[in-house]
């Protein structure tokens, strides 16, 4: 065979496996290729934070109020109390004044994978509206099942495994049906969601490996 009658050749079944025809080295190596190429969403570093303080403590309007001390110079988060969630539902963490040091912080604005949270955040007062009884219970385990680690499933999950903090006398203090109906708004709305200028997100509190992540929010 000829030099070009084997370049037109190997040209032609380069030109089929690019088309979708099937090809055997395409279909072989499918599964690693998409893997690959698939998006990396990461949830950005805010700049001078490295040394951030947190002290952290309970309180009644979400599960703590976290006191942010030395975030440095930044245009998304400012020392202060703020409010605070978490995302370790088995880890535990000091909340009576318990202070962490060295904590750097994350921002999720414009994070895919972070959209149902952030979305979660910016209908809670439409929530609340539309449910007087909720509670900050009811936000907690909704935040649990949309992005917890590990994975928190509230129909698989028994009584005595749910965390203490939304127990009362070994029984849970919350409404199943409050969270399957929150959950249920999240799912349907939050595709739409758009993060643009004034919209609240979630900064994440990068304490040690011991100790719960959590997160607070802002706009």
């Amino acid at each position: 065979m000829k030099k070009s009658s084997i370049l037109t050749y190997f040209l032609s079944i380069a030109v089929l496996c690019l088309t979708g025809i099937s090809c055997n080295l395409n279909s072989s190596h499918e599964a690693d290729l998409e893997k690959t190429l698939e998006p990396v969403e990461e949830v950005t570093f805010i700049n001078g934070t490295e040394n951030t303080t947190i002290t952290v403590n309970k309180t009644g309007s979400s599960l703590y109020e976290i006191m942010f001390k030395g975030v440095g110079s930044n245009n998304i988060i400012a020392d202060g109390n703020h409010e605070g969630w978490c995302l370790d539902w088995q880890t535990p963490i000091e909340s009576d004044n318990g202070t962490y040091e060295g904590i750097k912080l994350y921002s999720t604005y414009r994070v895919e994978k972070w959209k149902p949270i952030n979305y979660f955040l910016n209908i809670r007062d439409e929530l609340k509206e539309q449910y007087p009884e909720v509670t900050w219970r009811e936000f907690q385990i909704a935040i649990w099942s949309l992005r917890a680690n590990p994975p928190f499933d509230l129909e698989t999950i028994s009584v005595e495994d749910l965390p203490a903090v939304v127990k009362k006398d070994g029984q849970p203090n919350f409404s199943y049906d409050l969270v399957n109906q929150i959950l249920a708004q999240v799912e349907s709305g939050h595709q739409n969601f758009e993060y643009e200028e004034g919209v609240q997100f979630a900064v994440i509190a990068e304490t040690p490996v011991d100790v719960q992540t959590l997160f607070t929010v802002v706009e």
